[in-house]
């Protein structure tokens, strides 16, 4: 049976003289590739316009011993009189009249048959076709032919309806019979000029490149939209779940206060998103760890501030001891060492007493600003939250996440309240999952994952492996590099930039990137009945993820975090 293309069911295909012809083919030895309606540019241009119109070829076969041949199918009955094409029409009354045809069929099929040889040589370099080529005519609907035909169409290039039956031995009948096979050129002629293919695609590179653009078009307007809602507040608490653009927020906020000559500081608890918000914000802006900052501001003013070493006594001095201590000094400070404007970012993470502290470093309670971004699911340190709920200020809810693709915003669904994370960046690509069963299982599955992202066209600076557990604990203990590439782990750095390879992998816990993300995020090491891994930890690290988020879980102790979502996935 000949290979048709494209092989379309009978009634896609609408004339019936071409259908009559185009069942005929199929019955054709295997050696056939027969195509169909194959459209080309021709060199006749449109009036008026500098484009080129499109000719067609009803059918074009090719057959490596042979070449090819062109054929135009017209059906019912004709007539070819005084030089020119008519067609046979039944006109209403039943009589039958002739009309003359828009084309000439015959050089319909010499100009295709041409036009076909022209590209192959033009696409192959070649100064000629090595085999035959052709053009025929066949009446499908008709049984004789009478008359006598025009000096320049050959007899054997007319088929009438009985050919059909007999139509491998009339096509052959067309050629000379010493002809050689040359199948190089037929797939040639089949694979680059009758049917080639092509495709439009971006790399995972160029779609996060594209993705960036339309998640700043959307965060800048949904940023301007809120913070032109809420100018007129001086004290509010914005709660958002993950991915809803606090942080932007609280920066835009910061950068619009400091213009208007505000003294401002923007304040967190994680030291990493400190340093990065004092990477992107002007130096008009005081950006700082709070605890840090408080440290400094005393020793500045020549309290004896010492961190103790134990870690239990650690907690006390900093969830208790230096809070009241800059409380104490602030209460009595000058108005010179306030500010204007304070600004706190994962407030989730901010006790009571750490609040009341920031509150007296206002120059005045009633007309500065005091601004609160907090997401209550991302309470990994045992804050609760409800002395926010509690603060006589308005609230507002963000609920448009302006970070996550669609598909890892869906995944987060089940970890926020119904309704607070609602996907604005559309498209994306599915949360990818990967069940280990030992640590050398882990790492293996990583490091393919990593070549394939990156053969992808991913730069590999794009990935960050996120883990509940420091490096040396995780299934990379030891690794100084994933293949080729560097394993940078990532630092706390309040003052610089961590200096990386530019081509770095970054490797991060959880705790140390909350309120930070990263394009490809690689959440490993998930197990249940750890004390770092915990149903907020699963949430945070997941969040981070802009564009593609893979999941590595412990198929032994499934962590109940992930059991619904490893259900839905079918994984």
């Amino acid at each position: 049976m000949a290979r048709i293309i494209p092989d379309l069911p009978a009634q896609m295909v609408q004339n019936d003289g071409e259908l009559m012809f185009y069942s005929a083919c199929r019955e054709l030895p295997d050696e056939y590739t027969v195509f169909y309606g194959y459209k080309y540019r021709t060199n006749a241009p449109y009036e008026h316009d500098d484009l080129h119109s499109i000719g067609e070829a009803d059918f074009v076969i090719v057959h490596p011993e042979l070449g090819y041949v062109v054929f135009e199918v017209k059906q019912g009955n004709i007539i070819y009189m005084g030089g020119q094409w008519h067609e046979f029409k039944l006109s209403r009354g039943g009589t039958h009249h002739t009309r003359p045809m828009a084309k000439d069929p015959w050089e319909q099929a010499q100009r295709a048959m041409w036009t076909i040889l022209e590209r192959y040589k033009e696409k192959s370099g070649e100064s000629r076709f090595p085999l035959r080529i052709r053009a025929a005519l066949c009446f499908p609907e008709t049984k004789k032919l009478s008359g006598v035909l025009p000096d320049h169409i050959d007899p054997k290039s007319i088929f009438l309806y009985d050919d059909l039956h007999n139509l491998n031995t009339r096509i052959r009948g067309l050629f000379p019979s010493d002809t050689r096979p040359n199948r190089a050129a037929t797939l040639f002629l089949i694979d680059k000029v009758l049917s080639p293919s092509f495709k439009v695609f971006a790399l995972l590179e160029h779609q996060i490149q594209m993705f960036h653009s339309t998640a700043e078009k959307v965060l800048t307007e949904e940023q301007s939209r809120i913070l032109e809602e809420t100018e007129l507040d001086k004290k509010k608490v914005f709660f958002g779940a993950a991915g809803t653009g606090k942080t932007f927020l609280a920066m835009e906020k910061a950068r619009r206060l400091a213009k208007s000559g505000k003294q401002v500081l923007l304040t967190c608890f994680n030291k990493n998103l400190a340093a990065d918000l004092r990477r992107q914000l002007p130096q008009e802006v005081t950006c700082a760890n709070f605890h840090d900052f408080l440290v400094d501001v005393l020793r500045k003013e020549e309290f004896h501030v010492s961190v103790p070493e134990h870690p239990d006594k650690q907690d006390l001095f900093f969830d208790k001891t230096l809070p009241e201590m800059g409380f104490d000094y602030y209460a009595t400070a000058r108005d010179s060492a306030k500010f204007d404007s304070i600004i706190v970012d994962e407030g989730q993470d901010f006790h009571e007493n750490w609040l009341l502290c920031l509150e007296s470093m206002l120059r005045d309670r009633e007309e500065s600003e005091f601004y609160i971004f907090a997401d209550p699911n991302q309470d990994l340190f045992g804050v609760t939250p409800e002395h926010l709920m509690k603060l006589p200020v308005s609230k507002h809810r963000l609920t448009r996440n302006l970070r996550n693709a669609e598909p890892i915003s869906e995944w987060l669904r089940p970890f926020v309240p119904a309704g607070h994370l609602k996907p604005v960046l559309r498209g994306g690509i599915p949360v990818i999952y990967h069940g280990w069963e030992s640590a050398n299982q882990e790492k293996r599955m990583i490091e393919v994952e990593i070549g394939r992202l990156v053969s992808q066209g991913i730069r590999p600076e794009r990935i960050l492996i996120l883990s509940p557990n420091r490096l040396e604990n995780s299934c990379l203990a030891g690794r100084k590099n994933i293949g080729p590439w560097p394993l940078a782990d990532f630092q706390a750095d309040t003052r610089q930039p961590s200096r990386q390879p530019a081509n770095a992998i970054r490797f991060a816990t959880i705790r140390s990137f909350k309120g930070l993300e990263a394009d490809v995020v690689f959440l490993i090491g998930l197990k249940a009945g750890k004390r770092n891994c915990t149903h907020a930890d699963i949430y945070v690290g997941a969040s981070r993820a802009r564009f593609l988020l893979q999941v590595f879980y412990d198929k032994n102790m499934i962590h109940p975090a992930l059991k619904a979502c490893l259900g839905q996935a079918g994984a």
